[in-house]
């Protein structure tokens, strides 16, 4: 029971202290936040933030409508009917950008990039980019649902 006590103390210890309020010069408080460190997930190593909204960055943009264009290719629809639905920052664990193929080789090397995801006729679609411009829709992702705060 002691061990339990002390246990939860050190615990509140580590984590209370980045959430107080902080005096400015003219004697204002202002919230300080704790930002959590990133959080590896459980199959893998990749790595998430949280979503981006529409994108402002004109590559971002652009690679964005290069995916919509690829998904209106491939469902012989409109690109107009696609809906962009979030963009995440994220670090592949491989060169696979989470969706191995059978039969192919990657590099094991850390690789920056996005998770698109696009809704069209009432499905979701998930594409996977490196920070440049190559992208793929990958269908049978190995990516866990676990952000990087």
């Amino acid at each position: 029971m002691r061990i339990k006590l002390i246990l939860i103390g050190l615990c509140g210890l580590i984590l209370f202290p980045g959430c107080q309020a902080i005096s400015t010069e003219n004697g204002t408080q202002l919230e300080e936040t704790l930002i959590p460190a990133p959080v590896s997930p459980s199959q893998g190593n990749i790595i998430m933030t949280p979503s981006l909204p529409v994108p402002s960055d004109p590559g971002l943009q652009s690679l964005v409508q290069r995916t919509k264009e690829d998904l209106a290719n491939r469902l012989v629809i409109p690109a107009d009917e696609i809906s962009f639905v979030e963009i995440t920052e994220v670090e592949w664990s491989d060169s696979s950008l989470g969706c191995p193929q059978a039969g192919m080789d990657y590099l094991q090397v850390i690789t920056s990039g996005y998770l698109i995801r696009l809704e069209a006729n009432a499905q979701m679609y998930e594409y996977h980019s490196n920070r440049d411009t190559f992208f793929i829709l990958c269908e049978n992702s190995s990516l866990p649902g676990i952000p990087k705060p």
